[in-house]
């Protein structure tokens, strides 16, 4: 069952969060947290105040690790709802886990696949391109390496071409890069 006061608190400090005051509702959504964890430690409405105050913390710069730390829990309590992955999506970008935060964005879009706020992250990361070499893992040092020389060539995102000399003067696209052109003739 949801408290009462603690719900007043959460919207309180949804709203200051909304409205671009973090600082100010940390203390609502702390508040909340606390007087919901008097009542029932695993209730539907723990797991929005943990969220909303994972993302507070990320916005207000304090204690990144604890924010991440937030978010994920509200994601073990109520695995369900689209804003807390949406959340722990966007504290994870913040950190640099951009693997974390786009698969938090494909979990809260698989259940809410019109949530407008979701639609825009992903928009704003782009498409994660698949591994160079697709027969090792991402993290291999060789994809690594080759994955930044392919984000070289294509400058924003877009198709970019270069010019390879094969002796008859063709055009090779970028996407060709792992395939060997010769440089020139025996």
């Amino acid at each position: 069952m949801i408290h009462p006061r603690a719900e007043d608190s959460f919207r309180n400090g949804r709203q200051l969060l909304d409205a671009g005051r973090p600082r100010e509702a940390l203390a609502f959504l702390k508040s909340a947290i606390e007087l919901e964890r008097n009542e029932d430690r695993r209730s539907r409405g723990q797991a929005r105040y943990l969220s909303y105050y994972g993302l507070g913390l990320c916005l207000t710069r304090n204690g990144m690790r604890d924010a991440l730390n937030y978010c994920r829990k509200a994601t073990e309590i109520e695995s369900f709802s689209p804003d807390i992955w949406w959340n722990l999506g966007r504290v994870a970008l913040t950190v640099r886990r951009k693997g974390e935060a786009h698969r938090a964005f494909r979990k809260g879009l698989s259940l809410e696949p019109g949530h407008a706020g979701i639609r825009q992250e992903l928009k704003r990361m782009g498409l994660r391109r698949g591994p160079v070499l697709s027969f090792i893992s991402r993290k291999h040092p060789l994809n690594v390496a080759l994955g930044r020389m392919r984000a070289k060539l294509r400058p924003g995102g877009k198709p970019a071409t270069m010019r390879a000399r094969t002796g008859v003067g063709h055009h090779v696209s970028s996407s060709a890069v792992s395939q060997v052109v010769p440089l020139s003739g025996p």
